[in-house]
């Protein structure tokens, strides 16, 4: 069944041709596509900001196929793939793990298909620009109705690359955690919610101590950025349910100077 619909998720960034010209395969084939451009600025070979991104983003799309390239060993042996999913969504990309977490999001994968079907690609098949020759025009022949089945031979589910995002555990009355992403106002965005927090007794603290990079702090446990001054820290929850680790009107990431990845212990205040 046709959707019409494509998002479209990336590390190529806009300062070269890349994502436009990924947008003109799928128009020559397929002119009615729309295209939503869901994330070009995934950090530059970081699939598992990919993959997080994917995952809390995919269930708020309309019925679409998701196209998806973060593919760091783009030209080597890794496969090509269409995964369907329980709910009926598509993803296209790179076997490399970046699908899957949001497969997961969509009910869990019913099928999987590896793309090699020459007549569905472009020929040749560049070695690195695989998102322009392999998954821009897969995506396309999808979102007009060509069944999944037919781009390929089916591909066991288990053995797809499957990608673990951390999560946050226990230690007595403190979570260690890590940074998922840090968005562009320089919000860290953490691996648990507040589900974790009451799970050890800290949801109702007004203030917590939050250890990473090197700092101790203690901050305010709010409900929203303006919980406190301008240039405060703050801890919240996100519009995607993580807590977040932020300051009001500045740029926490910079200022302690964390990245994805940054491991964050989180207990209460040391009296």
């Amino acid at each position: 069944m046709a959707v019409g619909i494509v998002t479209f998720t990336s590390d190529y960034g806009w300062e070269d041709e890349f994502v436009g010209v990924c947008h003109g395969v799928m128009l020559s084939i397929s002119p009615e596509v729309r295209i939503v451009d869901l994330h070009h600025s995934i950090a530059r070979h970081d699939v598992r900001h990919g993959a997080v991104v994917l995952e809390q983003s995919v269930p708020y799309m309309p019925d679409a196929v998701h196209l998806a390239v973060v593919d760091p060993s783009v030209g080597s042996e890794r496969r090509a793939i269409a995964v369907e999913t329980a709910e009926g969504a598509v993803l296209v990309g790179p076997d490399n793990g970046l699908l899957l977490p949001a497969a997961d999001a969509c009910g869990g994968i019913a099928a999987a298909y590896s793309l090699e079907e020459a007549r569905f690609l472009l020929s040749p098949v560049s070695r690195t620009f695989q998102g322009r020759d392999v998954f821009a025009p897969a995506s396309a022949h999808l979102a007009s109705g060509v069944p999944a089945a037919e781009l390929g031979p089916p591909a066991e589910v288990s053995s797809l690359v499957r990608l673990e995002i951390p999560k946050a555990w226990e230690h007595d009355d403190h979570l260690h955690a890590e940074v998922l992403q840090v968005d562009r106002f320089g919000n860290l965005q953490l691996n648990f919610d507040g589900a974790r927090l009451k799970k050890i007794g800290l949801s109702e603290s007004s203030s917590l101590e939050v250890r990473l990079e090197g700092h101790r702090l203690q901050i305010h446990h709010g409900a929203t950025f303006a919980d406190v001054p301008a240039g405060d820290f703050v801890l919240v929850e996100d519009s995607y349910k993580h807590l977040s680790l932020a300051i009001n009107k500045g740029d926490a990431g910079a200022k302690l100077r964390a990245a994805s990845g940054s491991t964050v212990i989180v207990g209460p205040i040391n009296t």
